[in-house]
């Protein structure tokens, strides 16, 4: 076993289809949430084309750091970045990813606590929300991540069938002429909603940290891609709420809690749309567990600190302070989201391995 090599924890190993469905939730608990509103204020009417050119652009993004990530398939990308670029540059490329799972764990868990205000208790400081969460958080992670993804095997089934049942509820208020004309403004808000598309699709690159603990590594590349194909289904899925809503829909904060409600579940069912938030809600959790996992389990490494067990305590009280003070309100958050994060990511998750994969791809040539 090499220096670096990752021993997985407890002997914990992940199948190939929790691996997926891992994926697939830290996308979609909360993309279809917010994104709606955000594609809608860039892309309008042509958000569905929005969501076609963003997995397509998703799908190549992804694929060049999967492409990285299984020439070290023991390792986590603070470990091969060393291997390529030597100690001290590797190091700081390490870092500066870290740095960014770091932000993005932050935005959910703010992001989590805004749902909980708006659909909730609005009048509840949202610290309170936010240190709840990441206690929660802080045990899962404890746990390890064989329970967090046993966990995630009965929340993403669940989310899913609840978005088709609510779509199928819906569809008969659905009003396609919405959509039309199309692209009467050009292909240029497309593109510029396809960005933001890419941006939160793009988070499953930090589940690709997850590769060591996969037990069957050959299927890998598949699942990744059939995962980034539902995921943009799902996408697709949640800009149908344009639809019902019109233009209206990029004034909402929260546009899938409207879709849920505009839905008729009959006299019997009252207050189910709190019912149908929380399975969101759990999905969102599981979302921020395994990022935070995959944080402090890489900043572990990073520092050459033998369990990552031993992070959680100061990487919970980091992340719930941050969380507070990266935005003084959604607003601000928003902001963030959509013209900040999609190019930090780009940077960040493309770029920079793009660079290794170069380097390590020349450094073979060489040998």
């Amino acid at each position: 076993m090499t220096k670096n090599k990752i021993t997985p924890v407890g002997g914990e190993k992940i199948s190939v289809l929790q691996f997926s469905f891992l994926l697939m939730t830290i996308v979609l608990a909360t993309a279809d949430v917010f994104l709606p509103a955000f594609v809608t204020r860039e892309a309008g009417r042509d958000s569905w084309i929005s969501v076609i050119i963003g997995t397509i652009i998703s799908i190549i993004i992804v694929n060049v750091f999967l492409n990285l990530a299984l020439k070290y398939p023991d390792k986590m990308f603070v470990d091969y970045s060393c291997d390529i670029l030597g100690k001290p540059l590797g190091k700081l490329a390490g870092g500066v990813f870290l740095y960014y799972i770091f932000i993005i764990t932050c935005i959910a868990t703010r992001s989590l606590g805004e749902i909980f205000l708006i659909a909730f208790n609005p009048k509840t400081p949202i610290a309170i929300f936010i240190v709840t969460v990441i206690l929660l958080v802080a045990y899962a992670v404890g746990k390890g991540v064989e329970t967090i993804s046993r966990m995630n095997e009965i929340l993403l089934p669940l989310g899913l069938l609840i978005l088709i049942s609510i779509t199928v509820l819906n569809f008969k208020e659905l009003n396609f002429n919405y959509f039309l004309p199309i692209l009467y403004d050009g292909i240029v808000p497309p593109l510029r909603g396809s960005i933001l598309i890419q941006a939160w699709i793009i988070e499953t690159i930090v589940i690709l940290q997850l590769i060591p603990f996969v037990n069957d590594k050959k299927k890998i590349r598949s699942s990744v891609t059939v995962s980034l194909v539902i995921i943009g289904a799902g996408l697709q899925m949640g800009v149908l709420i344009i639809a019902l809503f019109g233009s209206a829909t990029k004034s909402f904060i929260l546009p899938a809690l409207e879709f849920v409600r505009y839905a008729n579940f009959g006299e019997n069912f009252r207050g189910i749309d709190i019912t149908i938030m929380s399975v969101w809600i759990g999905g969102a959790f599981v979302k921020i567990s395994v990022f935070f996992f995959i944080f402090i389990l890489g900043l572990a490494r990073f520092l050459n600190i033998k369990s990552y067990k031993d992070l959680i305590i100061p990487g919970g009280v980091l992340l719930i302070t941050y969380s507070m003070v990266f935005s003084r309100n959604i607003m601000e958050e928003m902001y963030f989201i959509s013209f900040i994060k999609p190019f930090y990511s780009l940077c960040v998750v493309f770029l920079m391995p793009l660079l290794l994969l170069f380097i390590s791809t020349l450094k073979k040539k060489l040998m």
